[in-house]
């Protein structure tokens, strides 16, 4: 494998489960309701509903900037969001993991003599913007194991 596609395996490893912390978006979701996935906590101003559905806003930011688009960026950083069902949920879910998808795609489509140079003008390196994807999402996805040990533990 080259350096792109194992940063799209990493980015899908930590979306589906393969990864080398042994722990993924799906798996911890699985068994996550909506109900639990909206609550907020005292501790933090994020629910997992928040937090999915940022990862996921900047899972497309990225992909439109790596198919040389520049976005702008919402004041709310794609953390609002209205989930008001399990359906809604799902949907979500299964949104986030087809976004990953999407750019994991872009990734390892990406002109290899450009990896090491900005994506676009004034941003950091293609190799930067996507590696440091995966760092975002794996920082998350630890937000959203520690919330739903808290809510689960807090009844």
């Amino acid at each position: 494998m080259n350096i792109k596609q194992h940063i799209a395996q990493h980015l899908i490893d930590v979306h589906r489960g393969g990864n080398w912390t042994e722990v993924s978006i799906a798996e911890v979701l699985k068994d996550v309701s909506w109900v639990e996935a909206c609550s907020i906590t005292p501790f933090s101003p994020n629910s997992i509903a928040m937090l999915l559905h940022h990862i996921t806003y900047w899972n497309r930011i990225l992909t439109m900037r790596g198919r040389n688009s520049n976005p702008p960026i919402a004041k709310d950083n794609g953390m609002k969001v209205a989930i008001n069902s399990e359906a809604e949920w799902e949907a979500l879910k299964r949104d986030n993991l087809y976004s990953a998808e999407e750019l994991a795609t872009v990734i390892e489509g990406y002109d290899d003599s450009g990896l090491f140079a900005p994506i676009l003008p004034g941003k950091s390196s293609a190799y930067k913007t996507f590696q440091g994807q995966v760092e975002h999402v794996h920082y998350h996805l630890g937000q959203m194991v520690m919330l739903k040990k808290y809510i689960r533990n807090r009844k």
